[in-house]
């Protein structure tokens, strides 16, 4: 009986974390909304066609202790800017725009958040990259699509974000 419980306790345990797994799903679009003058969406095919690209060599994801997880080879990408400069914050004054951020949500729920100047004002919107092709190929096909990444972070896990799928536009 003693052999029986401990088996069915492990199964138990082993079954458990495999439901606990969250199935990656490949995004084919990302959708702009909320404090802006309209919906704005720009597809996965329209940032790959996209003359813009930056060749960002090889990249490596870290944790939030720095700690290697994962390296991306001959990574290629968009700049973010380029899509964000086309969305519209209606202010009557420019410094208006301070009062408002950005939340990046992934297809699974994971979310980063970003303040306007952070993304308009500073070198960190400059390395936000929507990712193109890796690892000698497009991510046209890849479980990663839409991809960002924030070249300039120190542990770059923490705003790696996989199957970007929505921006979300918010004052405070």
């Amino acid at each position: 009986m003693k052999a029986f419980t401990t088996v069915f306790l492990f199964s138990l345990l082993f079954s458990c974390g495999l439901f606990a797994q969250r199935p990656t799903i490949p995004t084919d679009s990302i959708r702009i909304f909320g404090m802006t003058d309209s919906l704005f969406a720009v597809s996965f095919e329209e940032i790959a066609r996209s003359r813009d690209k930056t060749d960002l060599g090889n990249f490596k994801v870290t944790n939030h202790r720095g700690e290697f997880k994962k390296e991306y080879r001959d990574v290629e990408g968009v700049e973010l800017l380029t899509i964000l400069k086309k969305i519209k914050i209606p202010v009557e004054k420019p410094r208006e725009l301070s009062e408002y951020y950005l939340i990046f949500r992934a297809a699974d729920g994971y979310t980063v958040v970003f303040s306007w100047n952070e993304i308009f004002n500073t070198e960190t919107g400059k390395s936000l990259y929507l990712v193109t092709a890796a690892d000698g190929k497009s991510l046209t096909e890849s479980s990663d699509r839409i991809l960002m990444i924030s070249t300039k972070d120190f542990n770059t896990g923490r705003r790696h974000i996989k199957n970007l799928h929505s921006i979300e536009v918010k004052r405070i």
